[in-house]
């Protein structure tokens, strides 16, 4: 998983080219006055999503993993908790739908040890399919985000 500012642009020359690529997609698109939609940046290669969702519950959010694509979030409005833990394969699959949508969603896992990540405007996170986790969660009270969610095919990595 990694976690950074959309301006902290010194730190992603560490980053493989098609994650620089999805950072810069993010930094030059104004989501402002869009509402949900989805974009083929690079064909099925790189997939963005923009989501204009309401946050709630964490206790009514499911953890996720993917496992053909990576996944950027990058939040462009709002604010919300995600929670994060590494996919140690002790986690029980709840709904399969790998088919239709590349994701897995899991049950309640209480040794997983869930990290909370706060996720403001201009902050990003990428998961990778070792990478539980569980977004739309509420700081505080519900609230509307609206963030870009951009897809990378593991194989373009």
């Amino acid at each position: 998983m990694i976690f950074g500012h959309i301006l902290a642009k010194e730190t992603e020359a560490a980053y493989a080219a098609p994650v620089r690529e999805a950072i810069r997609w993010c930094r030059e698109t104004d989501v402002s006055q869009m509402g949900e939609s989805r974009f083929l940046i690079k064909g099925e290669d790189m997939i963005a999503l923009i989501c204009d969702r309401m946050t709630g519950p964490a206790e009514e959010k499911l953890p996720e993993v993917h496992r053909r694509y990576a996944e950027l979030q990058y939040m462009a409005e709002g604010s919300e908790v995600m929670g994060f833990y590494p996919d140690r394969g002790d986690s029980q699959i709840l709904e399969d739908c790998l088919e239709e949508k590349d994701t897995l969603y899991y049950r309640e896992n209480p040794k997983a040890e869930e990290k909370l990540l706060l996720m403001t405007p201009g902050t990003y996170a990428v998961f990778f399919p070792e990478d539980v986790h569980r977004p739309f969660c509420q700081t505080g009270a519900p609230g509307r985000v609206k963030k870009i969610v951009i897809k990378i095919a593991l194989d373009t990595l």
